[in-house]
């Protein structure tokens, strides 16, 4: 709130700002469809990764596995690095 107005004795509960109720509805519907959609779409394609990963042999298997570690680390690590702790004077290796 800018100090012009508690200097004026105004409340602070007076908003200056006119906010957009009527999208929230609109937009929180959205937002659970989404979230429906991408686990659905994470599930579907479980489904055959696990059914490949049953029909090859041992040695296939813990490589495949061993891929999918690196991706998930060349991922990840850059990733957690850019989100940081988000918050002032902290180092960005606080969620590694």
């Amino acid at each position: 709130m800018e100090l012009g107005i508690l200097e004026n004795g105004q409340d602070e509960s007076v908003s200056l700002v006119e906010t957009d109720d009527k999208d929230k509805p609109k937009a929180a519907a959205w937002i659970i469809i989404m979230v429906i959609l991408l686990n659905t779409s994470l599930i579907a394609l479980a489904i055959p990764i696990y059914l490949y990963l049953n029909s090859v042999d041992e040695v296939v298997k813990k490589r495949l596995i061993d891929y999918c570690i690196v991706i998930g680390g060349i991922i990840g690590i850059p990733m957690l690095y850019r989100l940081g702790d988000l918050s002032k004077g902290r180092p960005n290796f606080y969620y590694i």
